[in-house]
């Protein structure tokens, strides 16, 4: 598993609500479009995980303590860490539903960078087994199973609906991708 951490990004500790078990997990995007840039520059990857979290600490109506999300992946296979583990969920506010499911992110939007690379895809399975060893039961769905939304995105959900396999990466491409975000 390739962490980015709270500490890595200059983030103080979570301010969310504890929360110690879940039902699963659900898979989110970002539900707006997406620079493909993302593809090949990992501090791409950085910026727009940082900005998700300043939009959210600026949305005075859903009132975020935090990113909504546990974890996000990047193109690039690495998890970031958002509330991260213990940290009840943020998506669409406050409501009941996030009680049920931690938040995993895959940075992917509505349009331009829609589909999910292996290696993202990879770092959205780390996040979920991450978070089952710290009470995540074994659900796996997408946000739109719980609340009326795209979320996240036809490409993602339906590798959710295909049981969210692992993707086999071969260990040449493993290392190239390794090579391009250092």
């Amino acid at each position: 598993m390739k962490l980015v951490t709270r500490a890595q990004l200059g983030w103080p500790a979570s301010a969310a609500p504890t929360q110690t078990s879940t039902q699963g997990v659900k898979v989110h995007y970002e539900g707006e479009p997406v620079s493909t840039r993302l593809l090949t520059d990992h501090t791409a990857c950085i910026a727009e995980w940082q900005a998700i979290r300043k939009a959210h600490l600026a949305n005075t109506k859903e009132n975020y303590s935090d990113i909504a999300y546990n974890y996000g992946a990047c193109p690039h296979g690495y998890l970031l860490e958002g509330r991260g583990i213990g940290k009840r969920t943020g998506a669409n506010g406050n409501q009941p539903l996030n009680i049920a499911h931690y938040a995993v992110c895959g940075l992917v939007g509505s349009s331009g960078l829609t589909q999910p690379t292996d290696a993202m895809l990879g770092a959205i399975r780390d996040g979920i087994e991450l978070l089952r060893q710290h009470g995540a039961g074994l659900e796996i769905k997408g946000h739109r199973d719980g609340y009326p939304t795209a979320c996240p995105g036809d490409p993602l959900y339906a590798w959710v609906k295909a049981g969210a396999p692992r993707p086999n990466i071969p260990a040449a491409d493993r290392r190239r991708l390794d090579e391009e975000v250092k």
